[in-house]
C-alpha cells in the first residue's frame, strides 16, 4: 500500500493538497495505441483531498482540451453556491507518486478556476484509502 505524507506551514488554510497527474484511462491508451494515434501525456495539477466530494473533480479544460476526451455522461451537482447543476463527466485515471493510479469517473467544474487546484479527490477514491488528518502536526496521510 503505497503511502502519501504531505506536509504544509498552514494546513488548515491550504487544506491536504497533493500532486496529481490525471490522464486517459488504460482501456483509452490502448484503443489509441492499436489505432496508431498518439497517447496524449498526463496532466499534472494540485489536487486537494476534499472528504466532502462526493465524485473526484477535475478542472475545466483538463479532459476535453488536454487530453482529448469525450464525456461519458451528465452529473447533476450539488455544490455549496449552487444546486443541481449538470456537470460532465469523464473517465480518467489518477496517478500518485508515478505509480499508484485509479481509474474513476470524475466531473468537470468550473468553480476550481482561481483556487490554485486542479482536482478534488472525493470519496469515490477515499473509499478505497486510508486517509489521516492531523491538523495538529500540519500532516496529512494518503494510503492507497
Amino acid at each position: 500500500m503505497p503511502i502519501h505524507v504531505g506536509r504544509s506551514a498552514n494546513l488548515r488554510a491550504q487544506g491536504p493538497v497533493i500532486p496529481l497527474n490525471i490522464a486517459v484511462t488504460r482501456a483509452a491508451e490502448q484503443a489509441l495505441q492499436a489505432g496508431g494515434q498518439n497517447v496524449p501525456g498526463p496532466v499534472q495539477v494540485s489536487a486537494l483531498i476534499d472528504t466532502g466530494a462526493t465524485i473526484s473533480t477535475i478542472a475545466s479544460g483538463i479532459a476535453a482540451q488536454q487530453l482529448g476526451l469525450q464525456p461519458v455522461g451528465v452529473v447533476p451537482v450539488n455544490t455549496a453556491g449552487s444546486t443541481a447543476t449538470p456537470m460532465p463527466s469523464y473517465a480518467v485515471r489518477l496517478i500518485l507518486n508515478s505509480q499508484v493510479w485509479f481509474e474513476t469517473t470524475a466531473i468537470e467544474a468550473t468553480h476550481l478556476a482561481g483556487q490554485g487546484i486542479g482536482a478534488l479527490i472525493g470519496r469515490d477514491v477515499l473509499a478505497h484509502a486510508v486517509f489521516i488528518y492531523q491538523g495538529g502536526l500540519n500532516e496529512f496521510t494518503l494510503a492507497l
